[in-house]
């Protein structure tokens, strides 16, 4: 018999956040804060708007938020692609 855990993440409860969720929502909140004290009040509008639709929760593969799916998405632009023609 095995016992099975659900996540070896860390579950802080609400709404399934854990803590790399917290520190990206933080650093949202920095920039919303940064850009509305510098009187650019559309890109913090802009910027809060962003940081709220990236929390999000997707079921997609194992990305849980729009965020992480936006990376697996990036790096999926990012990697290196070969093509080769042949001719037949």
């Amino acid at each position: 018999m095995y016992i099975t855990l659900q996540s070896v993440r860390r579950n802080l409860g609400l709404f399934q956040l854990e803590l790399k969720d917290l520190f990206i929502g933080a650093f949202f909140i920095l920039l919303f804060t940064v850009v509305f004290l510098c009187r650019f009040y559309t890109v913090s509008l802009v910027v809060l708007a962003i940081g709220i639709m990236s929390f999000i929760p997707v079921d997609f593969s194992k990305c849980k938020r729009a965020y992480q799916l936006f990376l697996l998405f990036m790096t999926f632009l990012k990697k290196g692609k070969n093509y080769y023609f042949y001719k037949g």
